[in-house]
């Protein structure tokens, strides 16, 4: 198993190692090193998640509003007020955080800035690596399996898409490499069926409990590509 893929899975996942992994892990001590690494961050992170709420806090920050509020004034109606207040701010902060999460707008904005922050890793004369039955073991994390690779698959495995968990293919293209990906439907980012800038173009196709994205050069064909997609995949639910 090559670094970057080595990588790329203890990051998508830390816990979920196979054969390959744990062999990767006792034959590099590098590779040692960068997994207990992530285990410690994992470890300070649940560490940092882990804080105990005073069983008092709630009523000391009633409190501190209403003297910072009204010094001298303690009636009911003025602490359901400054309540009503606190309400109020916490669901203002909670909206601002829905609606700037994320940099992307669409699927598609999403999958051309995956695709380009990634495209140095991969040439389109790379030779094919993955094996039919070592894709469908990752495709059954989505409740999947493909017929065939249907086409020269030089990569496969799992990354991050706008914070889920997904699964990158890059196939051999007619110029350049393409990518698909194949990731759960998440109604937080929208869905689009056709994207496009001036290096790429892409297709998404959406399935019952999943989205699959197709992404190339503007030469490749790309209604092509979809419907190898749709003819080579089957869904076990």
């Amino acid at each position: 198993m090559d670094d970057l893929q080595f990588r790329r899975s203890i990051l998508a996942d830390p816990k979920d190692r196979d054969d390959a992994i744990n062999e990767a892990i006792n034959n590099d001590s590098a590779k040692r090193k960068f997994v207990q690494e992530i285990d410690s961050l994992d470890d300070k992170i649940a560490q940092a998640m882990n804080i105990p709420v005073p069983d008092d806090l709630y009523n000391k920050l009633i409190l501190r509003q209403t003297l910072a509020s009204h010094q001298q004034q303690k009636s009911k109606t003025r602490v359901r007020l400054a309540m009503a207040a606190s309400v109020a701010f916490v669901m203002g902060l909670t909206l601002n955080f829905m609606m700037f999460s994320s940099t992307y707008k669409n699927l598609g904005d999403y999958a051309i800035a995956h695709t380009k922050h990634e495209a140095a890793h991969f040439s389109n004369n790379d030779a094919p690596t993955i094996t039919l039955a070592s894709l469908n073991d990752k495709m059954s994390v989505f409740k999947g399996s493909f017929d065939s690779t249907f086409g020269t698959l030089i990569f496969a495995d799992y990354c991050r898409f706008d914070g889920s968990k997904s699964l990158h293919l890059v196939f051999q293209g007619e110029s350049s490499p393409v990518n698909v990906f194949i990731l759960p439907d998440d109604e937080a980012i929208e869905f689009v069926a056709n994207f496009a800038n001036d290096e790429l173009q892409g297709k998404s196709l959406h399935f019952n409990h999943s989205n699959i994205i197709v992404v190339g050069d503007k030469k490749e064909p790309m209604k092509q590509w979809q419907e190898r997609v749709r003819k080579n995949i089957t869904w076990s639910i």
